[in-house]
């Protein structure tokens, strides 16, 4: 069984993409297309706006992000700096 909530952020965050890069519509694999990730990423979207949007894993997203070398934050790969990374950010006291 779809969860509809999921369902409904996928269609919402499809709509923002094409709305943002004036598409004429979304196409499933245009993560693969350097122009398209980068186009996406500076206009604001995030790995895992993009992710949500095209059905695929961050991962796979980081993955065509480092094919097409295009500079962007990557994750660290495991260990402390990883839990920190994938921490929720008030979790970390500091100067904002």
């Amino acid at each position: 069984m779809t969860d509809p909530d999921s369902q409904t952020a996928t269609t919402n965050r499809k709509a923002e993409i094409v709305a943002a890069l004036d598409l004429s519509e979304f196409t499933p694999d245009a993560y693969t297309d350097p122009s398209y990730l980068a186009a996406a990423l500076d206009a604001g979207f995030d790995v895992a706006d993009l992710a949500i949007a095209h059905e695929v894993s961050k991962r796979t997203i980081y993955r065509a992000i480092n094919r097409h070398d295009i500079e962007h934050e990557t994750p660290p790969k495991n260990g402390p700096a990883r839990r920190l990374w994938n921490s929720y950010p008030d979790t970390i006291s500091g100067d904002d």
